[in-house]
């Protein structure tokens, strides 16, 4: 396992499951390529909910993409334009949804 993926795994334990699981939900992490790629998957009830789209551009994605190596997340099922995810990078610089996680 490398450092990368240690760090994506505990920042999923520590800041993004526990969220998740209070609704049922929860997040696997399916690899993390050489390039920095973190792809994910839903889990439970977050599978089928409406606002995953959401959780992954405000929530998920918005936590793992500091991290010094990691170039792109992806959850498998979630697909949105660069232009999509480039506006809410910029209206959510600075931001956490994340009530009570701490900042990244």
């Amino acid at each position: 396992m490398t450092d990368l993926t240690t760090t994506v795994l505990e920042v999923l334990d520590t800041q993004i499951r526990p969220l998740l699981a209070v609704h049922g939900g929860g997040v696997e992490l399916i690899e993390v390529t050489p390039a920095g790629e973190v792809r994910l998957e839903y889990q439970g009830a977050c599978r089928g909910c409406a606002l995953k789209s959401t959780t992954y551009v405000l929530g998920i994605r918005q936590k793992l993409m500091p991290i010094p190596g990691v170039s792109e997340v992806t959850v498998e099922g979630v697909r949105l334009s660069r232009a999509a995810l480039e506006r809410a990078d910029r209206m959510y610089a600075g931001y956490s949804p994340w009530v009570g996680a701490p900042p990244t």
